[in-house]
C-alpha cells in the first residue's frame, strides 16, 4: 500500500522549476536549439509546441487577414502569426494581429500589448487551449479585444474589457456582415465576414 510516506515524490518537489524569459527563447531560437522547423510560442516561461495547421484553418486565417486588410489600409498593420511580446515570459503567435502604425513595421521590437488594437485566433483542435490558455493572459495584458474564431462550433466570439481575471464582456455576434474593427475613437471601419463559414 502507498501512503503519503512512501509515495513517489513529484520532480517539482525535488527542485527549483526554471521558467524560460523572453530573452532565453529568442537565444535558444537564434542557436538551433528549437530547430528551424518547430512551431512554438512561450506561455509564463514555457515552451509550447503548435499543432501543424489545417486548411481549414490556414484558410481561414487567410480570408480574415485579407479582408482585414483591405477594409484597415493603412489604418492599422496585419500580421499573421507573429509574435506578441505579453510580458518577460510570455510571446504567443496569435492567428492575426491588428496593430497600431508603425514607420519600422515593427522591424526594432515585437509588439507588446500598448500596440494591439485587435488579436484573433481561429480555433478548430485548438479551441480548449485559446480559450482557457491564451485568453486570460492576453486579458490580463490588457490587450483591448480578441476574437475567438470557432471553427466547429461556426459561431464567432468577441471578447472586450480585459482584467486580470478575463475578459468582461463576452458576446457571439449575431451579424457577420457588419463587424465593427477597433480602429480608435476616430476611425470607424466595419468588417463584412458573412463568409466566415
Amino acid at each position: 500500500m502507498i501512503t503519503s510516506a512512501t509515495a513517489p515524490r513529484r520532480a517539482s518537489s525535488l527542485a527549483r522549476v526554471f521558467r524560460f524569459s523572453v530573452t532565453d527563447y529568442h537565444r535558444m531560437g537564434e542557436t538551433g536549439i528549437l530547430g528551424p522547423d518547430l512551431r512554438t510560442e512561450l506561455i509564463d516561461g514555457e515552451i509550447i509546441e503548435m499543432p501543424p495547421i489545417g486548411y481549414p484553418h490556414a484558410g481561414t486565417v487567410k480570408l480574415l487577414a485579407n479582408l482585414m486588410k483591405e477594409t484597415v489600409g493603412r489604418d492599422a498593420i496585419v500580421a499573421v502569426q507573429d509574435p506578441v511580446w505579453l510580458d518577460d515570459h510570455s510571446e504567443p503567435l496569435p492567428d492575426i494581429a491588428l496593430l497600431r502604425p508603425r514607420p519600422d513595421y515593427y522591424r526594432n521590437a515585437h509588439p507588446g500589448p500598448a500596440d494591439v488594437l485587435l488579436l484573433v485566433e481561429v480555433a478548430d483542435s485548438s479551441l480548449a487551449y485559446d480559450r482557457e490558455i491564451k485568453l486570460p493572459r492576453y486579458a490580463r495584458a490588457g490587450i483591448p479585444e480578441v476574437w475567438l474564431v470557432d471553427l466547429a462550433g461556426r459561431r464567432l466570439d468577441i471578447h472586450r474589457q480585459p482584467t486580470e481575471a478575463g475578459y468582461a464582456e463576452i458576446r457571439t455576434a449575431a451579424d457577420l456582415s457588419a463587424i465593427a474593427l477597433p480602429l480608435g475613437s476616430d476611425v470607424h471601419r466595419r468588417l463584412d465576414l458573412a463568409t466566415l463559414f
